[in-house]
């Protein structure tokens, strides 16, 4: 079993709002590093704003993550602002004036002009250009540095034994260079969507869950064999050491609903199955996957994801319960144990609004395993639980591992809510403490 922790890069300390790829990044590697833990979960880091999985293009990097602090090592800015430091991230154009001030500064070289040789980055440009009024060449430089910081940041935790695992998100948003300009790739009428992606009722809501983005013209992708997702696929392998399949059982088969609509009037639809993943298998493996087999999940989903013997999913908030039986699925190698994920509460809020029937029955189950002794703090002893099992990965997220209730989750799906994706930390101290108890 090798250990892991979840933190998104926003949610990284920062003197500049929210969290980058600067030296904040790099010393949370090091203590990772130092405490030999093996992975980081980064969630996704496309542009995608405010919502990581709701991205703008599956190449292009959110242009929020640019390092201040490194532009100033190059020399590139001169008048820098900071932020107050707190636990929220308030998204604005901050760093915009810093950024323009970089690329004032900035001499193109070789290296520049190989990156942007490139289609992809190319078509996002392009695309900032016409929807945003954004200039190419400003697009194109922020994209450049962006590459260039996130590989160096990568490169920096393989060096020190930090994987990376990243986020593949399952839908790009509506007004996206995916949609944009392979548009025969989406379930559209004359370039609109008459059908939106989302949920059936779950865990997370009785009523469902209505996404909003454009479905895939699966009958259309098997046309050439997949390319369109497949290149997709290359990049992130590329980006990323282990990349997490977003939403899986789409694969299988994907919930459908009509867009003036609610959740409950959508229905499932038969996805591409085998065909999709035996085209991407010829290029890759299934051990560098995670898929989220979370939710809705089916024999047929199962089948699927068993076929291929990819790594599975278990959050210990859904199966941490005396009267459920999990013996066969606890006793899997091949998957990865979360205490919680980035859509649901902190182990300390999922806590605190059980019953109290539930917490004691909680309490004598991690007793009989030895993970909790009297006077323990929850969260510590369910780390001690996680840690007992036989899985392959542990992941805990890092509000777990320093305790904090509900108001640090990440975010409340199906909820516009105004605290989703802001969480941040504010220093590293309580967490160099507190990230010993995954060594105990």
């Amino acid at each position: 079993m090798e250990k892991g922790v979840l933190l998104p890069i926003f949610s990284l300390p920062s003197k500049y709002g929210v969290g980058d790829f600067g030296k904040e990044a790099y010393e949370f590697i090091d203590i990772l590093s130092e405490n030999n833990i093996k992975y980081w979960e980064i969630l996704p880091i496309n542009d995608g704003g405010q919502y990581p999985y709701s991205p703008r293009s599956y190449y292009a990097l959110n242009k929020t993550y640019i390092s201040i602090d490194f532009l100033i090592d190059l020399g590139l800015i001169h008048n820098v602002k900071y932020k107050e430091t707190n636990s929220r991230i308030t998204y604005d154009d901050f760093k915009e004036e810093m950024y323009k001030e970089a690329y004032s500064n900035f001499k193109k070289n070789s290296e520049y002009f190989e990156f942007v040789n490139n289609k992809n980055i190319q078509e996002y440009a392009l695309f900032m250009s016409e929807e945003y009024n954004q200039e190419i060449d400003y697009t194109l430089f922020l994209q450049y540095i962006l590459d260039k910081q996130w590989k160096e940041l990568k490169e920096y935790a393989n060096v020190h034994g930090v994987r990376i695992i990243g986020d593949m998100p399952i839908y790009p948003d509506y007004n996206s260079v995916e949609v944009k300009y392979h548009a025969r790739y989406y379930d559209l009428v004359d370039g609109k969507m008459e059908y939106v992606s989302g949920a059936s009722p779950d865990c997370f809501s009785s009523e469902g869950q209505k996404w909003g983005h454009p479905l895939y013209n699966f009958e259309e992708m098997k046309k050439d064999n997949f390319i369109y997702l497949i290149g997709r696929y290359k990049e992130f392998l590329k980006r990323y050491d282990i990349v997490r399949i977003d939403h899986f059982r789409a694969f299988d088969s994907y919930f459908r609903i009509p867009i003036n609509e609610p959740a409950t009037s959508g229905h499932y639809e038969k996805g591409p199955g085998s065909i999709f993943f035996d085209e991407l298998f010829k290029i890759t493996t299934s051990q560098r996957f995670i898929v989220e087999d979370l939710g809705d999940i089916t024999k047929s989903v199962e089948d699927l994801r068993d076929k291929y013997n990819f790594t599975k999913m278990k959050i210990l908030q859904y199966t941490l319960n005396p009267d459920t039986k999990q013996d066969e699925y606890d006793n899997s190698k091949n998957m990865v144990v979360y205490t919680g994920n980035h859509d649901n509460n902190t182990i300390v809020g999922w806590y605190n609004n059980l019953e109290d029937e539930q917490k004691e029955n909680i309490k004598s189950l991690l007793i009989e395993n030895g993970s909790y002794n009297l006077g323990d703090k929850i969260n510590e002893a369910i780390i001690k639980y996680a840690l007992k099992s036989c899985a392959k990965y542990v992941i805990i997220p890092v509000q777990d591992i320093l305790g904090l209730d509900e108001s640090a989750r990440i975010n409340l799906p199906g909820h516009e809510y105004d605290n989703n994706w802001s969480w941040k930390m504010t220093d590293f101290k309580k967490f160099k403490e507190n990230i010993k108890i995954l060594n105990t």
